[in-house]
């Protein structure tokens, strides 16, 4: 169900600074990722420059067709390398996952599942005191000493 559920990808937008690194300096070898789609590469890099002082948005979904719409376009993109985030690129390249993302792409009950998968993201219960984190970035894991 993970992988339905990261079809709200499909509607959403990222900052530019969260995958700025994709387009000018790689892993630090001030290169592009070599993964990514040139037209993507070029598209993005018009939104958000090397040295800008404003965080600028970019849609998840590339499908100017449909980055306005929960569907399965999202799947679609990221096989042909057009995925924003480097982790949503890594769910259609991985060994484990590659095959999962090419059935959703090519599946008919894309919004079935994905709502079951909401659904299901919905049960799970919050936690709070000290069983749960609060964190200021979701990126970052606050080490408990």
């Amino acid at each position: 169900m993970f992988l339905f559920s990261t079809g709200g990808h499909s509607i959403g937008i990222a900052h530019c600074s969260l995958f700025k690194d994709r387009l000018y300096n790689f892993k630090n070898t001030r290169k592009p990722d070599p993964t990514i789609d040139l037209s993507l590469l070029t598209s993005l890099r018009r939104i958000c420059a090397q040295n800008a002082t404003v965080d600028l948005t970019a849609n998840l979904d590339q499908n100017p067709f449909s980055s306005a719409v929960v569907d399965k376009s999202f799947y679609s993109q990221i096989m042909m390398h057009r995925g924003v985030l480097k982790f949503d690129q890594d769910v259609a390249s991985d060994s484990l996952s590659k095959s999962t993302v090419e059935a959703i792409a090519r599946s008919s009950d894309f919004n079935t599942k994905f709502g079951q998968a909401m659904v299901k993201m919905g049960a799970i219960q919050v936690l709070t005191g000290y069983q749960g984190q609060i964190r200021k970035s979701c990126r970052a894991i606050k080490l408990q000493l």
